[in-house]
């Protein structure tokens, strides 16, 4: 049964926004949703859902009593489109839930942010940590005590062990495996299929099995600036998870 009144506006009419859009609907959260996107014409569905225009839009939309946004434009590569969305509808005045597919299972210590979207049959374990709008998708795994960062985006089929950290804006590619207690520095990408055993460096591109150690080993799975190599050398958490 929809909650009365919780009117939520999907911004991005893309693949992502099926996925979120279907989520969203099966939880009967909202009693009603649309979409903005600059690319679809108004007055055309996706899913049964209205668009209603573009992103120039949502001033009006929340001054109609829509209090609710999700960002639903995906990310792999970079995430400054996710993240200049979800400023332009926060100064507007918009509330970012968590959505949630109802055949996810997220523990109930888990700590699940604002913005958050866990996709159908993901599993978030105990005590871990997703922060703001990070995606966990499709079937993908995060395990107990992982700690992932804001706008990180765990893709399908992905697997993120116990007690791994996962820094802001990373991307961890699918059916991608991230091994307990490692962490990955922000603003790096994850190949799908990857199998990290071993810290990764900031602004990094990983694929293939990585086991750090000697320098030609590391040489054959990153890709890195000697700034990036000095940074991860002396790095300290603070500010790695924050927005």
């Amino acid at each position: 049964m929809a909650m009365s009144g919780k009117k939520l506006v999907l911004i991005g009419g893309g693949g992502h926004c099926k996925s979120v859009l279907d989520a969203a609907v099966r939880s009967g959260c909202f009693s009603e949703i649309v979409i903005t996107d600059h690319s679809i014409p108004a007055g055309n569905t996706i899913l049964g859902c209205k668009v209603a225009g573009n992103d120039e839009l949502l001033p009006e939309l929340f001054a109609e009593g829509f209090k609710y946004a999700f960002v639903t434009i995906g990310s792999i590569r970079s995430t400054d489109k996710r993240r200049a969305v979800f400023l332009k509808a926060k100064k507007a005045g918009f509330l970012f839930p968590a959505i949630i597919d109802p055949s996810a299972a997220a523990a109930a210590s888990a700590l699940i942010a604002p913005g958050v979207f866990i996709g159908k049959n993901a599993v978030v374990n105990a005590d871990a940590v997703i922060g703001d709008m990070a995606i966990i998708n499709t079937g993908a795994i995060v395990e107990h005590d992982c700690r992932i960062g804001t706008f990180a985006h765990i893709s399908v089929g992905a697997a993120v062990c116990g007690g791994a950290e996962i820094e802001r804006d990373v991307f961890v590619g699918a059916n991608a495996t991230v091994i307990q207690g490692v962490r990955i520095g922000m603003n790096s990408i994850i190949g799908a299929g990857s199998i990290i055993c071993r810290d990764v460096p900031e602004n990094c591109t990983v694929t293939g099995v990585f086991h750090g150690g000697g320098v030609n080993d590391t040489l054959n799975y990153l890709s890195f600036s000697y700034e990036s190599i000095h940074a991860y050398r002396y790095f300290k958490l603070a500010g790695r998870y924050a927005v």
